[in-house]
């Protein structure tokens, strides 16, 4: 201490230890800083996906939401895979969700494997297909009815849906030149396109094909656009069609 006193002043000696002090707080803070940082990235929330990854695994319940829900997500579900993901996005990506029911509407998915799906869906839209719903163990699952089956998306009431059944049972006992019913043909399906005079399967399916690739019809007219249909098919059709 002498030889510090020779050169520095007591005040000089008390400065240079309150900068030392503050510089090892300094480096103490910094070195809590970097450790606080990386434990925060040790336990940061995972992505979405990830946390339900995690759920499968763990046999935990998990909700997954066919409106918004990602590729990877809905590989998840009980019977779906990378393809069945895929028809389900573009499925979405065309027409919208307006119950879990509709994903009945996609190829390869009928109601077992909708039944398997169920507890992991995040239930919307009023379907009539739900977890309350679903058969006992051991029960097949094709004894529980689900009404319009094959139907486009719209869906307006229960009304349409029992007045739909009944088109579909008198298309197959009464010829078409007495059948009545009107076919909205922007909606309808094979079977209720093919209850129309001069429409056949073939037909129904090009019809279909043309809605889906140019959107919907604006006039019973531009049914004249579909291949195979000219003016004697839509004046025998006429009556008996609406967009």
């Amino acid at each position: 201490m002498k030889f510090v006193d020779r050169f520095l002043t007591r005040t000089e000696q008390k400065a240079i230890l309150v900068i030392c002090g503050l510089a090892l707080l300094g480096f103490i803070l910094g070195q809590f800083d970097g450790f606080h940082n990386l434990l925060a990235k040790k336990t940061a929330t995972p992505e979405t996906t990830e946390e339900l990854v995690k759920a499968v695994k763990e046999d935990k319940p998990v909700q997954i939401d066919i409106r918004t829900a990602s590729k990877e997500e809905l590989i998840l579900l009980p019977g779906i895979g990378e393809k069945r993901a895929q028809d389900i996005i573009d499925y979405r990506n065309q027409y919208g969700f307006k119950s879990t029911d509709d994903l009945l509407q996609i190829k390869g998915i009928g109601e077992k494997t909708l039944a398997k799906m169920l507890p992991s869906l995040l239930i919307f839209g009023n379907p009539e297909f739900t977890p309350e719903k679903l058969p006992a163990s051991g029960q097949d699952t094709s004894q529980i009815a689900i009404s319009d089956k094959g139907k486009n998306t719209d869906k307006t009431s229960t009304n349409q849906k029992a007045t739909d059944s009944k088109k579909k049972t008198s298309s197959a006992s009464v010829p078409k030149s007495q059948l009545t019913n009107i076919v909205n043909i922007n909606t309808a399906g094979i079977e209720e396109l093919c209850t129309l005079p001069g429409i056949g399967e073939v037909k129904a399916q090009a019809i279909i094909d043309y809605r889906n690739q140019n959107g919907n019809f604006n006039a019973v007219e531009d049914i004249l656009n579909v291949k195979g249909i000219g003016p004697k098919t839509l004046e025998k059709i006429r009556s008996r069609i609406k967009v």
